[in-house]
Formats: structure tokens, C-alpha cells, sequence
């Protein structure tokens, strides 16, 4: 079985006899491949845009979705953390691939029953899935594979949490063991303010504090071997100058101009590939993606945190920059089967997302409230992604913290930043607000 890679968007990937050609023009059987996407957030949105692009693609669900979804895919209902409910609704479409979105059908075990019931599924299995559903166990993972990350403690009770603020010293770093949406990680110089969240948590991971600048690099994987894609960067912090409690995050953009070169060579080796390998060995290959937080430290690239699916909002602007067909390369995942596909093709330029949310974000969003979009200036290179919307009648509301993503595209990083921006201010509904420098830096040159 083989694979063409580096082509243009027109070009296909081979994903095995069962499925044929998944490329422009190219179909299974008769009828082209059936996809259901599971999630409704902004990452779902831009992954169901991704694939709406892809012309092997005959019919695209998802399952709920939100309102922008449902302008070019089919939605219904589904509960996401029931995998035998996400296999009803598969089976109801006849989908020939499903993508999971989210890290809780991930964690409780979706893939694993889509795959019992003979279909193929981008995203890992529960136990491989512990490796964002644990952060005690992706230190377990890191440590055998001998990756290179913080120094840890975990601990169960305050005695234990007290022993390890004390040991690392501050900025102190404190980690909640379980999923917590993108908001279980504290990092303060107050002492009282991580024991706090420490005693919060049934269990916790305290580490040493990381410096130098973080990094997202997502990897596909088809449980042996991986291919990177663009490395991004997000802001996690609420405010500008990233000040103010984490979020599930603000704003993302691609490419990294200040990244050294070479750094997707070198986390493929010396992260993602050990991980994948450790997966492997312990009986849990691992299908999906794998998102890698590092920080590019003094001491080297270390890595912050695993995550087993897309990242949000650094999938909004991996995924424009995509020119590769992506259903072929999600399937080729799912089935285990990625050959020589790792060689992508991207789109020049650059692409930059602003997030828009809801007045109360992150601690008690408000919701309800109907949202005006604006039409954009003339020849603005740019378009909004739903993250927390709905439909009240006719009118689209609020319905979530992170409400909407204003993408913006340009040759350079200066112009993809005023592009997403102008998207920004094209959006009204009452208490909306964003962080106003995301890329700034990046795009002064900084």
C-alpha cells in the first residue's frame, strides 16, 4: 500500500483498498466517503470547513455542530461522551469516517467502540487517551520514553502539595490530574493561591516552572509513525499582555517566524515518535492527533503538555494554512496506514485567529445574548468560525465562553493579523470582548 504526498489540493492520498482514492474527483464505489465530525466548538468548525474542501468528501455530518457547522454539514443530536450514542448517530449516517473533536468522547472510550463496530475513527482510544486524560500518566509516559519535560510531583493531599510548591520554588505550577477544558492549570508567584487550587483538585501535578516562549506542534499519527504539521502559537491567558487567569485559549497564528529551524524535525524525534513508540509498546497504539505543548526553554525544547486531539483555537489557523486533501489524511490515520504521506502541502502566506467571548469568560460566561455579523469590508481575506453559538428562533445567540474566531489570512503575518481584527470588529453582541495583541509581536518582528 502507498502514498502520494506533497501535492496540491488536488492531489489524493492512497488509504487502502477498502476506501480507494480519497482525492479531488476521486470517490468510494459509486458515492465518495461519508464523514461525521463529533463536536461543536470552533476547532469542529474549522475541521468541518477543512473537509467541506475536500471534493472525495459526498456527504459531511456532524454531531451536535452549531450553527456555523450546519451551513455545510448535516447536524444531530448526539451525547458526545456516550460512545454508544456516537455510534448510533455513525451508523444512522453510513459514515465511512469519523473524526472526534473533543477530549471527553476521546477519554471515555468513542474510538474504541466506533472501531468494535467496524468503522474507522480519527482519534485514540481510552487508554491511549489517558495521555491528555492524566497528566500523572503523561508524565509516566514521558519519563519511559525519556522525554524531555519538567520535573514533577504529583500529589493527593496538602501535605504532599505543600512538600512540592516547596521543593520547586516559584513561579509555582500546579496542574490538575484530571480534564479540566484547557483551565486546570494555575501558574502564580502566590504561594496561597497555588495551594488553593492544589486543594481543589482531588489530585495534581506539580512541577518546575519552564521558561522561554511556548509552542503547539500537532503531529498525525497512525500508531507507528507520525507527520508534523505546522508549529502555532496560542495565548492561554485572558488578557493582553498575557495577564489574567488561562483560558481555553484567545487566539492562535502560523507560521513562526522566530522558531528555530529545524523544530518540527526535532520534537518528531525526540517527543512525538518516543510517545508514539511507549503508546505502542504498552498495547495502546495511538490513532490521532497528538498535540504537543512545549516551551523552547534555555535548557532546550521540553514539553509542557500532551493533548490527544486538535488544539483550539491552533487548529483554526493550521488547518487554513492545509492544502493537503484532509479527509485522506485523517483516514489514512484512522486506519493505521499513513505510508509515505508525511511530505504536506501547505499554503503560503500566514493566518491568524482572534477568539471572541461572551462577558463573564472564563469564570461564568453569559449566554443568550443575539449576535450581529456585520458584513466585512470589501476584499477583507478573512471569515468567522462558530465556537459557542445557537439558534433562538431565528436569531443566532450566545450559547458558550469562547462565542466566535475571526480568521484572518494574509501573504505576511501584518496583513493576516488586520484581516482577522477587521473580522473581529465586524462582530456586535453585548459585553463581546478579545485580547487585542494577538500576533503583535510576532508580527512586529519580536
Amino acid at each position: 500500500m502507498k502514498a502520494e504526498a506533497g501535492g496540491s489540493a488536488g492531489s489524493g492520498l492512497w488509504v487502502g483498498d477498502a476506501l480507494g482514492w480519497l482525492g479531488a474527483g476521486r470517490t468510494v464505489g459509486s458515492r465518495g466517503v461519508r464523514v461525521l465530525v463529533i463536536g461543536g466548538g470552533g476547532r469542529e468548525h474549522a475541521i468541518v470547513r477543512g473537509l467541506a474542501a475536500d471534493s472525495a468528501v459526498s456527504e459531511l455530518h456532524a454531531a451536535p455542530g452549531n450553527p456555523g457547522i450546519a451551513s455545510l454539514a448535516q447536524v444531530h443530536g448526539v451525547s458526545a461522551s456516550d460512545p454508544v450514542d456516537v455510534v448510533r448517530v455513525a451508523k444512522h449516517v453510513g459514515a465511512d469516517l469519523v473524526v472526534i473533536g473533543p477530549e471527553v468522547p476521546l477519554v471515555a472510550g468513542a474510538a474504541d467502540a466506533l472501531r468494535a463496530a467496524g468503522i474507522a475513527a480519527f482519534g485514540p482510544g481510552a487508554a491511549a487517551a489517558r495521555i491528555e486524560g492524566s497528566k500523572a500518566f503523561a508524565k509516566d509516559v514521558m519519563a519511559a520514553g525519556s522525554i524531555p519535560t519538567a520535573q514533577a510531583r504529583v500529589a493527593s493531599t496538602p501535605a504532599e502539595a505543600e512538600d512540592a510548591l516547596k521543593a520547586f520554588g516559584a513561579p509555582y505550577v500546579v496542574k490538575d490530574d484530571a480534564l479540566a477544558a484547557g483551565k486546570g492549570v494555575v501558574v502564580t508567584d502566590d504561594y496561597s493561591v497555588a495551594l488553593a487550587h492544589a486543594a481543589s483538585c482531588a489530585r495534581v501535578v506539580i512541577e518546575e516552572f519552564l521558561d522561554g516562549p511556548e509552542v503547539s506542534l500537532f503531529a498525525i499519527s497512525d500508531g507507528s509513525r507520525a507527520v508534523p504539521l505546522l508549529a502555532a502559537q496560542d495565548f492561554k491567558r485572558a488578557q493582553d499582555g498575557d495577564r489574567g487567569p488561562n483560558t481555553g485559549g484567545m487566539g492562535a497564528y502560523v507560521p513562526l517566524p522566530w522558531a528555530p529551524s529545524g523544530l518540527a524535525e526535532e520534537v518528531l524525534a525526540t517527543v512525538i515518535q518516543p510517545a508514539i513508540g511507549e503508546l505502542a509498546r504498552r498495547g495502546t497504539p495511538y490513532r490521532g492527533l497528538l498535540y504537543a505543548g512545549l516551551a523552547l526553554t534555555s535548557r532546550g525544547v521540553k514539553v509542557v503538555e500532551f493533548n490527544a486531539r486538535f488544539g483550539d483555537p491552533e487548529t483554526q489557523v493550521v488547518l487554513d494554512r492545509l492544502a493537503t486533501p484532509l479527509a485522506g489524511l485523517l483516514h489514512a490515520s484512522a486506519v493505521g496506514d499513513l505510508g509515505a504521506a508525511a511530505a504536506l502541502s501547505w499554503h503560503p502566506g500566514a493566518a491568524v485567529t482572534v477568539v471572541i467571548a461572551a462577558e463573564g469568560y472564563p469564570q461564568g460566561p453569559q449566554k443568550g445574548d443575539a449576535i450581529t455579523l456585520k458584513a466585512l469590508p470589501k476584499g477583507t481575506p478573512g471569515y468567522v468560525l462558530h465556537a459557542g453559538t445557537a439558534k433562538n428562533g431565528a436569531d443566532l445567540v450566545t450559547a458558550g465562553g469562547r462565542v466566535l474566531n475571526a480568521v484572518g489570512t494574509g501573504p505576511d503575518l501584518p496583513s493576516a493579523r488586520a484581516a482577522a481584527y477587521a473580522v473581529a470588529e465586524s462582530v456586535e453582541f453585548r459585553g463581546a470582548w478579545y485580547r487585542t495583541d494577538i500576533a503583535r509581536r510576532a508580527a512586529a518582528g519580536s
